[in-house]
């Protein structure tokens, strides 16, 4: 009897992949031996057999994961369940194959690899990006990573930008990644452009001369303050600041906007935002447009069960299956507070998912809540940052009491541990004193070009 205390005990301290790899030997093993044809003689005993218990672990889940996506199971990130409805100037800028805005700014002790772990993307992809040029390991402190990604995660395009006119490009083809460094040889000037809202503001700004792109990125900066596809209104005048490259007076780049005034027919909705040197938007008092995200969506911090691995693979059958979440090991009931303030677009019971709900947090971030045992908001709700949505469970397709926690940007999967949260925080001393100058300076530009 000890005996077979002692193996249940150790049993239970091995690693999971170690059970799983155990069950599955014993059960291949014990097929074969009552597959194969015995050659000798069986005898019977007529004796009563001896009667023995085995102690086994109460909760020895062998063949099935302690989290919400068991192996060989996902749930499918582009199925509309899961997915937040589209508003009318969102879904024009998805007609007009507006680039979506995958971008990175690099901070001290951070890695190519480590960027590359916090927004999910292949590391396979990042070892061709260093076949095609080792420069890709190179970065420095401030410099900004943009990229592309198509329907599979895949990336299709990388930029570093190494200053205002250096930049390198990896380039996806038939052959794999080619390497470009593009160094801008013309003069670097700013660029005004006015327009006037005549019915929707995304066709009034296609005619001042703006891109998709460029309204997407105004759209995303004002994502906390104004509706440009709802609250504009005709009569209402705006001016966008652009930095473009110009060759013997021509400009052959579309320039990045750098800041936009925007003035309503009845002086209501007035506001005026630059980008800082931070690459963020703030207002002409240097307030932060952003709104701050907590990292947890807890009161208190639990032990993670299973960490956010879109690479991960089956211990077994070696195929890809990922994790697109945090799960963390809470008791049934816990609350369940929100990342941030936003809306609730879902709120329903799904049958792998459970009970769960989908936030929607401005136009570039979306969070969701998995395995719920009690929803306590409804669709079209507006929730705050900490605030309770809900109480954790074991709903659904789940092998034990936990929550499964997403973190969507630009509607992909991101490691909400370790990627960089939106933060709301002014600027101070130098910076201010930098960014204050920027707003004088388009200030007077735009007053000259709405005069004119």
């Amino acid at each position: 009897m000890k005996l077979y205390k002692a193996v249940a005990t150790s049993i239970r301290g091995l690693p999971r992949q170690h059970k799983i790899a155990l069950v599955s030997t014993s059960v291949l093993m014990m097929a074969a031996i009552m597959w194969q044809p015995s050659k000798q003689s069986v005898t019977f005993s007529t004796s009563t057999p001896k009667r023995v218990d085995v102690e086994l672990p109460a909760k020895l889940d062998l063949l099935s994961e302690q989290d919400s996506e068991p192996l060989g199971v996902s749930l499918d990130q582009n199925d509309p369940e899961f997915q937040a409805p589209k508003d009318e100037i969102e879904q024009q800028l998805v007609e007009a194959k507006a680039e979506v805005e995958h971008k990175h700014r690099v901070a001290s002790g951070e890695t190519l690899g480590i960027i590359f772990s916090q927004y999910g993307l292949p590391i396979s992809d990042m070892y061709r990006l260093i076949d095609a040029n080792k420069s890709v390991q190179h970065l420095r402190v401030g410099q900004t990573l943009e990229w592309e990604v198509d329907d599979d995660g895949k990336l299709t395009e990388l930029k570093i930008i190494r200053s205002k006119k250096e930049t390198d490009t990896f380039t996806l083809s038939k052959k794999g990644y080619v390497y470009k460094e593009i160094i801008l040889k013309g003069d670097i000037k700013p660029v005004m452009l006015t327009g006037r809202v005549d019915g929707s503001f995304y066709n009034s700004a296609r005619a001042a001369g703006l891109t998709p792109t460029q309204i997407q990125t105004l759209v995303k900066a004002l994502q906390w303050k104004f509706n440009l596809g709802r609250e504009a209104h005709k009569g209402d005048r705006f001016a966008v600041g652009l930095d473009r490259e110009f060759i013997d007076g021509k400009a052959v780049s579309k320039g990045e906007v750098n800041a936009f005034y925007y003035k309503s027919g009845n002086g209501k909705n007035n506001f005026f935002i630059v980008r800082g040197d931070d690459d963020q938007f703030y207002d002409d008092d240097a307030h932060s447009l952003n709104r701050s995200f907590r990292r947890i969506p807890t009161a208190k911090r639990y032990r993670i069960s299973s960490p956010f691995n879109p690479n991960r693979l089956h211990p077994v059958t070696g195929r890809r299956s990922p994790h697109n979440g945090t799960d963390f090991a809470v008791p049934i009931g816990t609350s369940v507070l929100a990342a941030g303030d936003g809306v609730v677009v879902k709120s329903r019971y799904h049958p792998l998912a459970g009970n769960y709900i989908v936030v929607k947090h401005g136009r570039e971030y979306m969070t969701r809540y998995l395995h719920l045992s009690k929803r306590e908001v409804k669709v079209g709700d507006k929730v705050k940052m900490g605030q309770r949505i809900a109480k954790s469970g074991n709903t659904g397709r789940s092998t034990g009491p936990h929550l499964h926690y997403e973190l969507l940007k630009n509607g992909r999967p991101v490691n909400a541990m370790k990627v960089p949260l939106p933060q709301a925080d002014p600027l101070y001393g130098k910076e201010r004193s930098n960014f204050m100058k920027q707003v004088s300076f388009y200030k007077k530009k735009f007053k000259d070009a709405m005069a004119s």
